[in-house]
């Protein structure tokens, strides 16, 4: 395939002054749900108009944030709260001093020794907590790699080398997950236990990769973990796991589990999620779809455009993306209570799954989008915008695609076949090529995909 210079972009008059409105339009909207979902905006939002711990007779405040949008969190709370003791556990990008805070920087996303020191800093410091104190804690994506904590004799290197073993295996994201809990002091509702009784207000930023579950989000560090030791062992033993486990692994996944620790445990409230951001894209005037659409590339295509076919002159709809599930998904919390006085607990397993595919590009979204409009004869105007939400790397860009009616002529223009380009893994590299991509700038968040199609 021979690319040749795309020609300048058409004026208004030209293409359609109704596609550069659409496009405009979408762009307007998007933003809308990234600014909803903003890491700092949400927090402060959220303290505006909610309740928040507050510190007894001759009691202190302490905050306490986690993640890759940790800093921004805790300044916008220390804004409105005020000064008061701070930690924060950030990725090594984000780790810029805060004046009357300590920050750490920890591994991220692998978990490395400098998360270890700041999860021992994060226990000490909540540990000194008195009745009359209040913290705040904040939580966003990476909290958990960034907060490693190995329970019992386990070691860094056992826990990254049980997830690599279930990994190589094809387990699913839910059932490392289950394991890793069983092997973490603070997730699988560690970080709860260690503040039971407390004044506590837990606030997070919901992820792409555990969304708005307490369950999965940050590892779980607010919730009941997905399932029980015995769980994990039966798990471990379905993928012909167990014998090859550290010994100290093993001795963790026997022991007794301890009791609980009394007290009511703190509640996490999410504050920005991938359905908040869809819902603040429906108020600029748009139908809001559900839920997410979800599976494999050519699922979702279909999907969508049942839904755009579906919108009348005028009208449009915005929803999220996920991709295919990953792993075995269990209905609810397990204990290790034995059932039917057999001595065995209840499990509630699939059959093994193989990973899912990582997020869909929106790229290959966009152009399987374009040309099924067109063999389907979507009536034009109409324009598709597809992006990630996440924009706090270094880069600070939220990458995506701007796809409309009129995409397929231009790349036809320029000597591109969509068709072959796309199934050669080439859509992201003609869709640049002919300026059909779309970048926000930082967004402070990573709430997942999010699209938005408008019609004409």
């Amino acid at each position: 395939m021979t690319l040749r210079k795309p020609r300048a972009r058409r004026s208004f008059a030209a293409m359609g002054a109704e596609i550069g409105i659409l496009r405009a339009e979408a762009r307007r909207i998007v933003a809308a749900g990234l600014a909803a979902s903003a890491a700092g905006e949400a927090v402060l939002r959220t303290l505006l108009t909610g309740p928040v711990a507050a510190p007894g007779p001759g009691g202190r405040r302490f905050i306490f944030a986690a993640g890759r949008f940790a800093r921004e969190m805790a300044l916008a709370a220390r804004g409105h709260l005020g000064p008061c003791e701070t930690l924060i556990v950030t990725d090594p990008v984000a780790a810029r001093p805060v004046e009357g805070a300590r920050v750490l920087a920890a591994g991220w996303p692998d978990p490395d020794p400098a998360g270890l020191r700041a999860a021992e800093a994060a226990e000490a410091a909540l540990a000194r907590l008195g009745p009359e104190d209040a913290a705040l804690v904040l939580l966003s994506a990476g909290a958990a790699r960034m907060l490693p904590a190995p329970a019992g004799a386990a070691t860094l290197a056992d826990l990254s080398a049980v997830e690599g073993l279930m990994r190589g295996a094809g387990a699913g994201a839910d059932e490392v997950l289950l394991v890793r809990q069983q092997l973490s002091r603070l997730e699988g509702g560690g970080l709860a236990a260690l503040l039971a009784g407390s004044r506590v207000t837990a606030l997070a930023v919901a992820d792409a990769e555990g969304g708005a579950d307490p369950r999965r989000l940050a590892g779980g560090m607010f919730a009941p973990p997905l399932g029980s030791r015995v769980t994990a062992r039966a798990l471990l033993e379905l993928y012909g796991l167990w014998e090859r486990l550290p010994v100290r692994v093993l001795d963790r996944l026997a022991a007794p589990v301890p009791a609980a620790r009394e007290g009511a445990r703190p509640r996490l409230r999410v504050v920005a999620s991938n359905a908040l951001a869809v819902s603040a894209m429906a108020d600029c005037g748009v139908r809001a779809v559900a839920r997410p659409l979800q599976g494999m590339p050519e699922e979702i295509v279909h999907e969508l455009f049942a839904l755009a076919a579906g919108v009348g002159p005028g009208a449009g709809c915005t929803f999220g993306l996920e991709s295919t599930p990953q792993g075995a998904l269990l209905p609810g919390p397990e204990t290790d209570a034995p059932v039917g006085g057999t001595g065995v607990a209840a499990l509630t397993l699939r059959a093994p799954l193989v990973a899912g595919a990582a997020r869909p590009r929106h790229a290959d979204l966009g152009l399987r989008f374009a040309m099924l409009a067109r063999d389907r004869r979507l009536a034009g105007p109409w324009v598709l915008l597809l992006t990630a939400s996440d924009g706090g790397g270094a880069a600070g860009l939220a990458p995506g695609v701007v796809v409309d009616s009129d995409t397929l002529e231009e790349l036809g223009a320029a000597g591109i076949d969509a068709e072959e380009a796309r199934s050669r893994g080439r859509a992201a590299e003609v869709l640049e090529w002919i300026g059909a991509v779309y970048r926000s700038g930082p967004t402070g968040t990573d709430v997942g995909d999010l699209a938005v199609f408008l019609r004409g």
